[in-house]
């Protein structure tokens, strides 16, 4: 069956549907239909703008457009960490992040890319693109989860932390089970949706690739590495992210600097 393509008709009737939980907030209360008109409009106009640009790299395929594209994208990821995570944009956040995040894509993309996958060019943009794109997503969302995790609930239970100094330990050693707890709940979500693949859901990538045509046997291939890729960039990212920034947020006296919370 040939790909059925939606015409611009067509997808503007499909906005037709908000209609129905733009009505139950309303009758609510929720305050939240505003939200819901930005949020239509930024992901309209941000999905359209990458299109286009998406269809020029494309047809470019220039290795260096494509690694600046993803460091746009890290940068991006980056601000959005920061802001999610009820934390201040301090150098001492947003760089150690930026540097996790991006070493993490970095390895992740070199791995399935180059040594997987075995593109016939380097950084080819049909592949590098779309998949940095869906990890680099889930980096997100877990950073956003083990980073808040690990500095409100250290800053929470600072008594503790203190506790574990006094009775002789390192900064690393204070700061171990508020690290360990972290990354066990930004791991947690993706670990539930590698359990469940394909019973309860079936994945965007391996969607997209059925309705372009591909076989689903091939589809499942590349969804089983994508879902690999996922989960150890997430682990990855969450952990150098709390690694790194650790070294920058803390005084010599090995207290948290609490300027870098929102709260």
């Amino acid at each position: 069956m040939d790909i059925i393509d939606l015409s611009w008709w067509q997808l503007s009737i499909g906005f037709l549907i908000l209609i129905i939980p733009a009505w139950i907030l309303w009758r609510y209360k929720t305050g939240l239909n505003k939200k819901l008109g930005i949020a239509t409009v930024r992901m309209t106009l941000q999905l359209l703008f990458v299109g286009y640009y998406l269809e020029y790299l494309f047809e470019l395929d220039n290795a260096w457009l494509n690694a600046a594209w993803i460091m746009v994208m890290v940068l991006v990821a980056d601000f959005a960490t920061i802001d999610r995570s009820e934390l201040r944009r301090k150098k001492s956040l947003l760089i150690p992040i930026f540097a996790a995040t991006f070493f993490g894509i970095i390895v992740i993309d070199i791995f399935f890319l180059e040594l997987v996958i075995q593109l016939p060019t380097f950084l080819a943009a049909q592949y590098t693109i779309p998949i940095t794109g869906m990890v680099l997503g889930n980096c997100l969302r877990s950073n956003v989860i083990g980073i808040n995790a690990f500095y409100y609930s250290l800053n929470e239970h600072q008594e503790r932390y203190r506790f574990y100094l006094t009775c002789g330990a390192t900064r690393s050693e204070a700061v171990f089970p508020f690290f360990r707890d972290a990354l066990k709940k930004s791991a947690n979500p993706t670990l539930a949706s590698m359990a469940t693949i394909g019973l309860v859901s079936l994945p965007g990538m391996m969607t997209g690739q059925i309705l372009s045509g591909s076989s689903p046997l091939i589809a499942i291939k590349y969804q089983i590495m994508i879902m690999l890729a996922i989960f150890s960039g997430t682990v990855l990212s969450v952990y150098l992210g709390i690694k790194l920034s650790n070294r920058f947020v803390f005084f010599d006296n090995d207290v948290l600097d609490s300027s870098i919370l929102k709260d």
